[in-house]
């Protein structure tokens, strides 16, 4: 803004001899705040204003007093196009204003001045307002007292609050400061700062820039400017993403054993890879187009010709010069027109494939025999360890068994009583670097709560009561360098389970009554015909104990589902206890039948008595089923659960019924989702979400 915008047009002026009444007369008839006071060349000498009027009182009116009596000397004079602003820099109230010639063109007040430049100030500040409020980045300015002073529709967009909420609100109230009260304090630029926010429709990413805001050398606020970078972030990940898929493109093009080119549809040649130089001994960067290497022999006619030709994918068979065959295959790469635009040419040495077709059959024939040398060499392991062992599962079994005793992991054995957990240990620690040493055998059930630690640990001399005088070494002690047992491991009382679980961690134990460790060097081994998981969650079995025995669990299938091994059990039996009788009796084919169809709840050690009962209590040579001494009766024979369907319903609600009445049942049952998950074979956690999935669905258990 100009002065010639806001002054107020006069090309009057006094002389200074002219009379105060005089200069007074003309203020009051034009309205003015004051009169320049010019010399006989209309040059501004001064300015008589209403202010020197009224100061100098009524003697004012008498003609004696003279416009050079009152009037200012000391005047500024301004030009038309100076800016407003240079008025209100000045030491005065009333200013003539000239025009480019010098001559006077009019007054200008001082009060005038301050209005117009607050207008100009109020429509900057509105400008302002808009400019930021047009930003797409959100602005938060404070104070130095942290006072929000600004705050634009970008900022209420991203931070969900109000504009008049926030302004006058200290920034801890509004929003999460993010560092911007710091620059209060150590006045440092902070720039490309990444923050992240969770709302309800998901995480935001922002870019924030913060600085001070300084006046004469003083912090008086800061400022933040953040962006939403969110979409940003997703179109960086996504070319990433893109750039990864590329460049894994390009591995699996050049990884490829086979030749491969991809060419346009003219036939000109896009990529090769260098397994296609190695196939045709051309190099890639001498060809251009498929004729190139028609031109060079490698194909006798284009591939790329009678893949558009047929509309479809070709294989061709070519006879190079130096006879080997090739087997080429195009494939064509439509656009979403269905036209064909790319060519993918794959072009495989088949001379290399028949030599790899004579070395697999030279392998299969090797691993053949290699594979009958290990099962014999199984076998001996086998025999070897007291097992006897036809089904596949008690196969598997002794397998892993096997290869668990060449490392010294802590080993678990679950089954039921009887299914030979204890031969299963034998036979680790036996094939075991450790076999040389002892393998000490601990039933925890049978041991009193009162003399398990004593057992276990061992005791020094005059440690309680009925001591041994010399002491007495423990089960660690004894199987050191060894293997101990520790069979029905789930009746371990559970004050004993803690100093347990110290002892396999620090690898030493203390006497009862001593007081210096004593380190041990022992493989543990356990045992149980219990659920651990049952007992851990009823609080009778410690769950860090359980993960420290649980490292390798085997679980030994009961007889009953290994069939297979009940005959060569029963003759191994037979034959033993014959020599320990020094008798000899045959068995009836009823006797194996019935025994076959016996569900043996004592497993092994049940079936060994049984062999036992039957050649001691007969009188006959021949054993016949009548002569068996127990109550075997064939195992009812129960019809499979079928599912009936009464009419015609979506599968979906189908499925959903039937979990429904399955579920329910186990539960009511069985009382736990765990203990129902295991009634029907699947994990605890499908069945949770089973459950709740039924529930979202209307269905009640």
């Amino acid at each position: 803004m100009l002065v010639q915008d806001i002054m107020t047009p006069n090309n009057t002026s006094v002389q200074p001899g002219q009379s105060a009444r005089e200069a007074w007369k003309i203020i009051k008839k034009t309205q003015l705040i004051g009169i320049p006071v010019t010399d006989a060349q209309d040059v501004i000498i001064g300015i008589v204003s209403r202010n020197e009027i009224v100061n100098f009182g009524p003697r004012v009116l008498e003609d004696s007093i003279k416009v050079q009596d009152i009037m200012q000397q000391e005047v500024y004079v301004l030009k038309e196009d100076a800016p407003v602003s240079d008025a209100w820099t000045l030491p005065a109230n009333v200013f003539p204003v000239v025009g480019n010639s010098g001559r006077l063109t009019g007054i200008l007040d001082r009060s005038e001045v301050g209005h117009a430049l607050f207008k100009v100030a109020s429509q900057m500040f509105q400008q302002v307002e808009t400019i930021m409020d047009s930003a797409h980045n959100g602005i938060v300015s404070i104070d130095k007292n942290g006072i929000i002073s600004s705050f634009n529709l970008a900022a209420e967009r991203i931070t969900r609050r109000k504009k008049n909420d926030a302004l006058g609100q200290h920034l801890s109230e509004v929003i999460i400061p993010c560092g911007l009260l710091d620059i209060l304090e150590n006045g440092i630029y902070q720039s490309h700062y990444k923050f992240s926010v969770d709302y309800s429709s998901g995480t935001h990413t922002y870019l924030t820039n913060r600085s001070p805001i300084v006046e004469n050398g003083q912090i008086i606020g800061a400022i933040g400017v953040f962006q939403d970078i969110s979409e940003i972030e997703f179109i960086s990940e996504e070319l990433n993403s893109v750039k990864q898929l590329n460049k894994e493109l390009e591995t699996i093009i050049e990884s490829s054993y086979d030749g491969i080119i991809i060419t346009d549809r003219s036939g000109q040649i896009i990529r090769a890879n260098k397994a296609h130089e190695r196939i045709t001994g051309i190099p890639t960067a001498s060809i251009q187009n498929m004729n190139d290497l028609i031109a060079k022999g490698v194909y006798s006619e284009s591939v790329v010709d009678a893949v558009i030709e047929r509309n479809g994918a070709v294989t061709l068979s070519e006879l190079t010069a130096n006879h080997n065959q090739l087997l080429i295959t195009g494939n064509p790469v439509r656009n979403l027109q269905g036209e064909i635009v790319r060519v993918v040419i794959n072009t495989r040495d088949m001379s290399d494939l028949n030599n790899l077709k004579n070395q697999l059959e030279q392998s299969i024939a090797l691993s053949q025999r290699y594979h009958g040398e290990l099962t014999q060499l199984r076998s001996k392991l086998i025999d070897q360890s007291g097992l006897i062992v036809k089904s596949l599962k008690m196969k598997q079994v002794v397998e892993v068994a096997l290869r668990l005793a060449q490392v010294n992991s802590t080993v678990l054995l679950l089954g039921e009583s009887g299914v030979g957990k204890e031969l299963v240990a034998k036979a680790i620690h036996k094939h075991s670097k450790r076999s040389n040493g002892p393998f000490i055998t601990v039933n925890c059930g049978a041991i009193p709560e009162n003399l398990i630690e004593s057992e276990m640990f061992g005791y020094e001399k005059g440690a309680f009561t009925g001591a041994n005088r010399e002491g007495k070494p423990g089960m660690f002690e004894l199987a050191d360098n060894g293997t101990l047992f520790l069979d029905e491991i789930g009746d371990l009382p559970l004050h004993f389970q803690v100093k347990l679980l110290r002892a396999l961690q620090e690898r030493e134990i203390t006497r009862i009554g001593g007081t210096k460790p004593i380190p041990v060097n022992v493989r543990i081994i356990t045992a149980t015909n219990r659920h651990l998981e049952e007992l851990v969650q009823d609080g009778k079995f410690r769950e860090d104990l359980y993960f420290r025995l649980n490292v390798v669990p085997i679980t030994i299938p009961p007889l009953r589902e290994r069939k297979d091994d009940i005959i060569p059990l029963v003759y191994t039996f037979k034959k033993h206890f014959e020599k320990v009788y020094d008798m000899k009796k045959k068995f009836s084919p009823q006797v194996f039948k019935d025994m076959m169809e016996y569900q043996w709840p004592g497993n092994v050690r049940e079936i060994k008595n049984v062999v036992e009962r039957l050649l001691v209590t007969s009188t006959e040579p021949v054993i016949n089923s009548v002569d068996i001494p127990l109550n075997i009766t064939p195992p009812q024979r129960l019809e499979p659960h079928k599912v009936s369907v009464q009419g015609i319903l979506p599968l979906k609600t189908a499925q959903l019924e039937l979990e429904r009445q399955l579920i329910g049942a186990a539960l009511k049952e069985l009382g736990s989702t765990y203990k129902a998950a295991k009634a029907l074979h699947v994990d605890q956690s499908t069945i949770v979400r089973k459950v709740n999935r039924l529930k979202e669905n209307g269905f009640s258990l």
